[in-house]
């Protein structure tokens, strides 16, 4: 017996004889062995231990993602947009129909996702159709709003100064979705002024094809004295009278003036066969009134600066103008053009009404789309540069609304290149940044400005 194993039974005997001694009758217990117990613990211990630290692995996946998710949203910031419009002065008939078509477009862009997720905003200031007040305004869009381009303005003579004073010196991108002056196109602005309604060059050609099929061999023209009133003029004057037609009088006139008395007395001069009014609404509001009235006119060909009711309501003469023909830029109906007239209509509750307004909206699109494959918000020349990819052809065929706009997007995000046809038809831009399309010839007709479905090419 080894020494452990003596000490063993002695601590056995000893324990007996205690017992014995206490005079216990009951059995001595046998002791419980702990050791299984403390094991089983162990193994629970190490299960939870184990769980715990699968469950700390699960939060620092989540904290990941949510950081990679942070970092997607705030890598770009917002693409500031200014709108130069005209809440005051003679073409106040426009301005909302106007800003609600680029409001439309902005909203399309932040629907379908953004810019890399940057909102798209637009700010608006009024220009009061006056070119001391436009430059002031786009300083203000540039300056204080810190706009990385600007949509407008509506006239030409307002964008021309904006771009002279304002833009092109400050390096910022300007597209009109109205003006019209044949100017523009050759204007030094080291191609950062663009536009996507066609130059006027095409419309006083439409122009003066209809006055010779409408049989007038003579004709009076009142013009509003600026860029658009004078280069539709004189493109309408060579036009008409290579086609052997005689202009009788080519009149200017100021934008804001009492009476007209004194220009219709000279443009109607000789009696001409039609009084041709080049000029905006605020003008011919006053001015066609006091042909009527006065006896100087009764006959007019109309265009597309006062394509308008709320004129016409105004001087209650629906009944004198009724068969008036008029042109404007418009292209016949396409599914892009449905689009853009029934989200129109969705949004604002009241259908498309005033030229010009498809137009506003495929400027703003195009900016986004610039900015999206520039992959930047704030860099005015790395949009313009992209400008014409996301325009012209090639590339996969994408049209307006929130879903077009959603896939070009995301062609744009996988590298692929697109091709935006617009509501206003094909916005492809050549050199100079001026667009190719049709001519619409319009009607006062039953009380409402109705399309006469022709479409005319110069």
């Amino acid at each position: 017996m080894t020494r452990f194993g003596i000490i063993a039974a002695f601590l056995t005997f000893v324990l007996a004889l205690a017992a014995a001694g206490c005079g216990s009758a009951e059995p001595t217990p046998t002791p419980v062995v702990p050791t299984p117990v403390v094991v089983e613990k162990e193994v629970v211990v190490e299960k939870e231990v184990v769980v715990e630290k699968e469950v700390i692995k699960e939060v620092v996946v989540e904290q990941e993602v949510i950081k990679e998710v942070m970092v997607e949203q705030e890598a770009l910031p917002p693409l500031v947009v200014g709108n130069l419009n005209a809440f005051t002065g003679s073409l106040t008939e426009f301005a909302t129909p106007l800003r609600n078509s680029v409001e439309l477009a902005a909203n399309h862009v932040n629907r379908a996702g953004g810019i890399q997720g940057a909102s798209m905003v637009i700010i608006s200031r009024d220009t009061g159709v006056n070119p001391v007040q436009g430059v002031d305004s786009a300083r203000a869009l540039v300056d204080v709003e810190n706009t990385v381009a600007i949509v407008g303005a509506l006239s030409s003579g307002v964008t021309i100064a904006v771009a002279q004073s304002v833009t092109v010196p400050k390096g910022q991108l300007l597209i009109s979705g109205a003006s019209t002056a044949p100017s523009i196109t050759v204007l030094e602005d080291d191609d950062l002024v663009f536009r996507t309604a066609p130059s006027d060059a095409a419309q006083g050609v439409v122009l003066a094809k209809l006055a010779q099929e409408e049989g007038y061999e003579n004709v009076g023209i009142m013009y509003i004295n600026n860029a658009y009133g004078e280069g539709l003029a004189d493109q309408f004057e060579k036009s008409f009278t290579e086609m052997g037609g005689t202009v009788t009088a080519k009149v200017p006139h100021e934008d804001v003036q009492p009476t007209f008395v004194s220009e219709l007395e000279k443009a109607t001069e000789g009696d001409p066969d039609v009084l041709i009014t080049m000029s905006y609404t605020g003008q011919v509001s006053v001015y066609v009134r006091e042909a009527l009235e006065g006896g100087y006119a009764d006959k007019f060909l109309f265009v597309d600066g006062v394509k308008g009711a709320e004129w016409i309501d105004g001087i209650n003469a629906w009944e004198a103008l009724e068969g008036t023909l008029g042109t404007a830029p418009g292209g016949p109906d396409r599914p892009e053009k449905a689009a853009f007239d029934s989200a129109y209509l969705d949004t604002f509750g009241y259908p498309v009404s005033h030229p010009f307004m498809a137009e506003h909206y495929d400027a703003t699109v195009l900016i986004a789309l610039a900015a999206a494959k520039a992959g930047n918000t704030t860099d005015a020349a790395a949009i313009r540069d992209a400008l014409r990819d996301v325009a012209n052809a090639p590339g996969e065929v994408v049209g307006p609304g929130r879903d077009g706009i959603a896939r070009a997007l995301s062609l744009i995000a996988d590298g692929k290149d697109i091709n935006y046809e617009g509501a206003s038809g094909i916005v492809d831009l050549d050199e100079n940044g001026d667009v190719f399309g049709p001519i619409e010839i319009w009607k006062v007709e039953g009380g409402e400005i109705k399309s006469t479905g022709r479409f005319e090419q110069p």
